[in-house]
């Protein structure tokens, strides 16, 4: 057993991560929120690295400090209902939600790439059959899943990052700013922007991923948690790097493309590169889509080999991942965002409680603490399904209006963070509720 990872080591894994992390979403974001931003971008970049960068960092630290993973974290505050809460999570994250999301985003990167628009759902099934098929090959030998991205899709990444950020400081597109658009202060839409990337959860899952790649290097046991923050801090500090970049570019493009999202990165890279960049974007967006169902495929598998108590093995249970998330990506992108993306909302707020708490706490988990994480945790979970319920109210043409004045009522609804005052009221209560039953 060796002690230290090597420096080469610590660039592979570290690479897996920030891939993992930096998928179809973080890669197209960015660039969104720098153009939005304009001459204010810093100011938004400042509040998006507190929620999109620090507050997953947070969740690897957390998963250290707590010496274990997602589920023995939350079992531990939750001991009767946290089984339900992580596997909803789990499965929203994963193949009924954000793995088929990936997919979905592939075929449209090669769609654009071939520049056709293909409407038969036979071809689109093919595709998805031959890209989890792909995704089960790196998942298949769990230990080697952080060596396959970080050596394959990695580099890949990095490098085609590298030249559009790199072209776009060097001969921006035009050569100043424009004020930002929106109405709100850049610091909060900054943040808003940053929370709802949902990397915290994303990090929790990981870690399955993660600890098995520093196990496969031979990492000493008591050494796991130290490498699982330096990777973390490495991996996402590549993330903080490569946003800032995005978001320089985007803000350069002063007014000049009325676009957002994957159109707007795909002019971007066309204005900056031409015809080969588009190309390149398009294969960008394919790998960076994948490295995000592979990490989420692999946390998965790990996670339900556990709770099943290993009656199903990880190849196993990876397999029905990948089957399920074959069959969800045919109900097409916007049906999988519009009708899933609301659960991943309302199980968001009690992943963040989680993670700050053991944060703060370790593994020295003192009785009155642990009842106020339980409450906060349970209050999250309420006003997140709560959430839920007022976007399906509208979602579903419903339109209760008693239903949506009640939520109104909420402090932070507007903003859709009801569940900070909500979720620190209860907390309180259970701290209070412990010490009296103290004495008795």
């Amino acid at each position: 057993m060796k002690a230290d990872l090597s420096p080469k080591q610590l660039i592979i894994m570290s690479g897996a991560l920030f891939s993992m992390h930096f998928g179809a979403s973080c890669m197209l974001f960015p660039v969104t929120w720098g153009k939005e931003s304009g001459s204010s971008f810093l100011l938004a970049y400042i509040a998006i690295v507190l929620s999109a960068i620090l507050l997953p960092l947070l969740a690897y630290f957390a998963l250290a400090r707590g010496n274990g993973n997602f589920y023995s974290l939350t079992e531990r505050i939750l001991p009767k209902f946290g089984r339900i809460f992580c596997s909803i999570t789990v499965l929203v994250m994963g193949p009924l939600y954000v793995i088929p999301r990936m997919s979905a985003a592939s075929w449209d990167a090669l769609m654009q790439l071939l520049n056709t628009n293909i409407d038969s759902h036979i071809p689109i099934f093919l595709f998805n059959l031959i890209y989890y098929a792909i995704t089960y090959w790196f998942v298949a030998s769990r230990s080697d899943t952080v060596d396959k991205i970080g050596k394959i899709l990695f580099p890949i990444l990095i490098l085609i990052v590298l030249g559009v950020i790199g072209k776009g400081l060097v001969t921006p597109i035009t050569g100043h700013m424009l004020p930002k658009t929106y109405e709100e202060s850049a610091l909060v839409y900054g943040f808003l922007q940053g929370y709802q990337t949902g990397d915290l959860p994303a990090a929790l899952l990981f870690g399955f991923v993660i600890i098995q790649g520093i196990r496969k290097a031979k990492v000493p046991e008591n050494r796991i948690n130290h490498y699982l923050m330096v990777l973390g801090l490495m991996g996402l500090g590549f993330l903080a790097l490569t946003h800032l970049g995005h978001m320089i570019v985007g803000a350069f493009t002063a007014g000049t493309i009325d676009l957002t999202l994957s159109s707007l990165y795909a002019e971007i890279v066309l204005q900056l590169w031409g015809t080969i960049g588009g190309v390149f974007f398009n294969i960008a967006l394919i790998f960076a889509a994948l490295t995000t169902a592979v990490g989420l495929s692999g946390s998965t598998a790990e996670f339900f080999e556990e709770v099943l108590d290993a009656r199903v093995s990880y190849n196993k249970v990876a397999l029905a991942t990948v089957v399920v998330s074959t069959l969800m990506a045919s109900m097409g992108l916007g049906n999988i965002v519009k009708f899933i993306g609301p659960l991943l909302d309302a199980c968001y707020p009690a992943c963040i409680i989680l993670v700050l708490f053991y944060v703060i706490a370790g593994t020295n988990l003192q009785g009155r603490f642990v009842n106020g994480t339980k409450f906060a945790m349970i209050g999250a979970l309420i006003v997140g399904f709560v959430d839920a319920i007022n976007v399906y109210n509208e979602l579903l043409g419903i339109n209760n209006q008693m239903l949506t004045d009640i939520y109104t009522l909420i402090p932070l609804s507007s903003v859709r963070l009801t569940w900070v005052p909500i979720s620190s009221l209860c907390f309180i209560i259970g701290v209070m509720i412990s010490k009296a039953k103290r004495p008795a």
